[in-house]
Order: structure tokens, then C-alpha cells, then sequence
């Protein structure tokens, strides 16, 4: 009995101890929400989200020469020498590259061989066409005086024919010879490369001691002025003809185009038809990314670039919503139009979003005055 009571005491003291602990027996303070004071951030300009009626949409193009030649060999050889470098301007007829033509001139030789030895040939068949030519005459006149037969006369006359054919032959031979000839010398001139007109060489591809291969370029020559070359939806077909300014972008700034070719039918694969635009060539280079700007009636929403966040993935703007704190939101964007990009979803018309100090914005935080 006594051993329970001991164990009922020990339970009970155990239990007030886990009481106090826990602060069962503590005045208690009523609980009071805290309320979490917003960071303010100065130093921030806020504008509006826009919309426009009106939009240039940009067309991505490039620009090409007037004049584009790449200089190449019809023969293989050795490269010898270059006599211009890159960037280098040329006149016309400038000599631009010797190539080793040894192998050409090999060939031509061993035909030239081949043609004397032809024309000995025909001076043997001309000299025994003559002399049974003479022989055919006579006999000739002793057949009409009836003093041979018929048969001798034909054996006669066909030695005649013969030795006529094998001069024709031999002339035909000569000729053949005389055309191999001027085919293969004609790639002598090959050998030595000039300029096909006044330009600038934009591309070198080739070194001393390289092997030229035929058709392979090996210098590539442009000539001003400069023009913008761009591919137009078929919607444009018969709306940009010959004569019409459109504006063009180029390294930031733009310029007034005015279109010198457009195409009259339109690529079956990508409906597009190409359209060539003269532009202010001062600085310009071929392969240059242009973008030529086509005013099209359509609602959009827009904002400046400078609002716009970046994060990886993650594009974004900050807005400034009711309460004046800031909220970073998802958007997607469009086009850019000059100093605009624009919003196709996550915006409305008419919020605040900021548009300068974008780095010192915080979700959460208050916009300072």
C-alpha cells in the first residue's frame, strides 16, 4: 500500500513539473498581430502602360552589295602569289592572284607535238592525192579515147577517192588538235586572276601555297552602293512597288529607304517575295542586320524598354499597383517598336509600371515620392 502511494506521489509531481514547464501556471500575454512596416524605395520613374493605334512592324533583312563577284580559278594549281589583302579596294583589271598553271601548259605542249605531227600527216596524204590525181586525169582522157577499159579506169579512180578522203582526214585531224588546244589554253588566263570591276575585296579565302580548286572561291569582290535586301509577307504584294520610302534600322539608327526592286510573285514554300531598298551606303558593309519597318493599322499595348526585367528565363515587369507597392509580374512580349516593346499578355492599358531604376525595385515595397 504504502509502495503505491509512493508511486501515485511520484506521477503527481511529474505531471506539475511538465505544467510548469510549459507555462500552465504563467500569466498569460494576449497575442497582438504585428503589422510589418513596407521597405520604402526612392528614386524610381513611373510610367504608364500605352496602347497604339498605329505600329511599325519590323522585317528582318540584310545588307548586300550593288555588285558581288567571288573570284575563283577554272584550273588546279598551286596558289603562287596574292597580290591584295582584305579590305583592300582594286580598280578593274588588277591583278589579284597568280596560280601555278604548269600542268596546263603541259598539256597544251604535248598537243602542240600532236599538231606537227598531224600536219606532217597531211602533207603525205596532200603529196600522194596529187600524184594519183595526176594519174586519175590521164586515165580520164584514155577512157573517153577508148584506149583502157572501164575496170582499170574504175581501180584508178578509186585510189583517186581514196587518197582524197585520207587528206580530209588528216586536215579534219589538225583541226580537232587546233580546238583541244585553244579549250586548254584558254584556262591559261585562269592562271592570272583580276579584278572583274572597281570594288573592294570583303572575303579572303585563300593564301600562298594553298591549292586553288575550280569553282572554289577564293577572293570575293563588292561594289557600292549598298542596298537592303529583305523578305516581305504576300500580304504586301502590290501594296511596296518601286518608288515607296519605308523606313530602315540599321546599327541603331534609321534611315530612309526608298525600294528599287520588288518582286512580282511570291516563294510558293514561304509565302514571301523579296524587295531590294537603296539606303545611305556611308559606313554600311555587307551582311549588316537591317530592319525595315512597315506601317501597319493595329491595337497593341506597349512599354519602354527600360521596364523591362530580365532574369534568365524570366521576363517581367514592375508594376505599381493601387496601394503604391510593387508587384514583379510575368509578361510576354512582341516587337520592338524604336525605343517600345510590345506587351502581348500581363498588362493592362493604363497601369503604372516603372521604367527607370528597375535594379533598386523590391516586391513588396512602397514607391517613394
Amino acid at each position: 500500500m504504502k509502495g503505491y502511494i509512493k508511486y501515485i506521489a511520484f506521477l503527481v509531481v511529474i505531471l506539475l513539473s511538465i505544467l510548469w514547464l510549459g507555462g500552465f501556471f504563467s500569466k498569460r500575454t494576449p497575442t497582438e498581430e504585428i503589422a510589418k512596416e513596407s521597405k520604402v524605395v526612392h528614386g524610381l520613374t513611373v510610367g504608364t502602360v500605352e496602347r497604339l493605334d498605329y505600329v511599325e512592324t519590323p522585317y528582318i533583312g540584310q545588307v548586300v552589295a550593288d555588285q558581288r563577284a567571288e573570284v575563283s580559278s577554272r584550273i588546279m594549281g598551286r596558289v603562287l602569289k596574292v597580290y591584295v589583302k582584305e579590305g583592300e579596294c582594286v580598280r578593274a583589271g588588277r591583278l589579284l592572284v597568280s596560280v601555278d598553271a604548269s600542268d596546263v601548259q603541259a598539256q597544251v605542249n604535248a598537243i602542240e607535238q600532236q599538231r606537227k605531227q598531224a600536219e606532217k600527216a597531211y602533207e603525205s596524204a596532200l603529196a600522194q592525192y596529187e600524184a594519183v590525181k595526176k594519174t586519175y586525169e590521164r586515165y580520164s582522157a584514155l577512157l573517153k579515147q577508148s584506149a583502157i577499159t572501164q575496170q582499170e579506169f574504175d581501180q584508178v579512180k578509186a585510189q583517186f577517192e581514196s587518197a582524197k578522203a585520207q587528206v580530209e582526214q588528216a586536215k579534219a585531224g589538225i583541226e580537232a588538235l587546233n580546238a583541244q588546244k585553244s579549250a586548254i589554253a584558254s584556262n591559261l588566263a585562269y592562271a592570272n586572276l583580276t579584278a572583274p570591276f572597281d570594288g573592294c575585296v570583303v572575303q579572303k579565302n585563300v593564301d600562298v601555297g594553298d591549292l586553288a580548286v575550280p569553282g572554289q572561291p577564293m577572293l570575293v569582290l563588292e561594289k557600292a552602293p549598298y542596298k537592303v535586301e529583305v523578305y516581305l509577307p504576300e500580304r504586301f504584294l502590290g501594296r511596296v512597288k518601286v518608288g515607296s520610302s519605308l523606313k530602315v534600322e540599321i546599327d541603331g539608327k534609321v534611315f530612309e529607304g526608298r525600294v528599287v526592286e520588288s518582286g512580282v510573285s511570291v516563294d510558293p514554300a514561304t509565302r514571301t517575295f523579296r524587295v531590294k531598298l537603296s539606303v545611305p551606303s556611308n559606313g554600311l558593309s555587307s551582311g549588316k542586320l537591317a530592319r525595315v519597318l512597315i506601317p501597319e493599322d493595329q491595337s497593341t499595348l506597349v512599354v519602354p524598354q527600360s521596364a523591362v526585367v530580365r532574369r534568365f528565363d524570366f521576363t517581367g515587369v514592375w508594376v505599381v499597383k493601387e496601394d503604391n507597392t510593387l508587384e514583379l509580374r510575368f509578361v510576354r512580349l512582341g516587337d520592338t517598336i524604336g525605343d517600345k516593346v510590345q506587351v502581348l499578355s500581363g498588362l493592362k492599358e493604363g497601369e503604372r509600371v516603372v521604367i527607370q531604376g528597375t535594379e533598386k525595385a523590391c516586391e513588396g515595397c512602397k514607391v517613394g515620392g
